[in-house]
């Protein structure tokens, strides 16, 4: 999104100066400073001297507090800060020496809209995209190799709820990441009368919560927000969460038997486990990024709500 901002403003007509030496701020970054601004007939009413800003994606909205952190260290001047992530200004923060504009992506949406309607921004189709549609079948489906990375995950409880139930309304809070793991584990599971089948799991590893989760059950985010990461005091070893990784692959399921009885056959359905074979076991590990918000309770001091469970930690 950085390298799209720059490139519409420098279509539009703008100079974007490299970035002056500044205090960085987690989840907004400097992307310049115009020593041009941009041409449009309906544009922002920027100036020579704008810093602009860009609020990285995320899954919080950009809200007060956030930008009361920035105001802190922003220099004095004026300020374009351009949001991906919608916000949620009750109030305006103040700085004083600092004058600054939000806008969120409808906004910037409508803008850029009106630019091509008015012509100032050429709308076209890159001569690569036309080429790719006269690419054959047969080149389509070359197989393509796709490297695990980290994953990030939506959070699955609502922060205000969870801040009503503690009766900490009124905390200061911001998001962050918790570090934990994803393992994928590949094996053979072994159930009765020596029946065995192939099997593949992902599992998470919450080293905040000290529980192992079904990766399926956990809403993904198809990027990574740029928010401040935390890790655990420690790591176990593999040989320490194997065990308890096993344990989550085992299944448990109905098995038909049939015995007989003088003339009779009578067939009867048991529970029988089928357990994962440790010597077949592979299980490889990659990062996976946790939800949470940091808290500062008055009087307490600093913890953490666990973006996926609601459970407060103390820090």
């Amino acid at each position: 999104m950085e390298s799209l901002i720059r490139d519409l403003l420098k279509q539009l007509g703008a100079t974007l100066e490299s970035a002056p030496p500044h205090v960085p701020c987690p989840g907004i970054t400097l992307l310049g400073v115009l020593s041009r601004p941009p041409v449009t007939q309906n544009g922002p009413k920027l100036s020579t001297g704008t810093h602009v800003w860009h609020a990285h994606d995320g899954w919080a909205p950009l809200d007060n507090l956030e930008i009361e952190r920035w105001l802190v260290d922003a220099p004095a001047g004026v300020h374009w800060m351009l949001s991906e992530r919608p916000l949620r200004l009750e109030q305006r923060p103040t700085q004083e020496g600092v004058d600054y504009e939000v806008w969120g992506p409808e906004r910037f949406a409508q803008w850029l809209g009106n630019a091509i309607l008015n012509g100032d921004l050429n709308a076209t189709i890159p001569t690569s995209l036309i080429q790719s549609s006269e690419i054959t079948e047969a080149e389509h489906v070359k197989p393509v190799q796709v490297e695990l990375g980290p994953t990030a995950f939506r959070p699955q409880v609502e922060l205000q709820t969870v801040l009503e139930k503690l009766a900490l309304t009124h905390a200061e809070h911001r998001p962050v990441l918790l570090s934990g793991r994803v393992w994928t584990i590949t094996g053979i599971l072994r159930g009765p009368e020596n029946a065995a089948e192939r099997g593949w799991w992902e599992l998470v590893e919450d080293p905040y919560s000290g529980e192992i989760l079904q990766l399926e059950g956990i809403e993904k985010l198809d990027f990574i927000p740029n928010l401040e990461r935390m890790e655990p005091d420690s790591w176990p070893d593999e040989s320490q969460v194997a065990p308890h990784l096993a344990k989550m692959c085992e299944e448990r399921r109905h098995y038909v038997v049939t015995e007989s009885s003088g003339t009779h056959q009578v067939q009867g359905s048991v529970l029988h486990w089928w357990k994962l074979d440790p010597s077949s076991a592979e299980m490889t590990p990659r990062l996976a990024l946790l939800p949470a918000w940091q808290i500062r309770i008055p009087e307490r001091g600093i913890a953490l709500i666990h973006g996926l469970n609601g459970q407060l930690i103390p820090m």
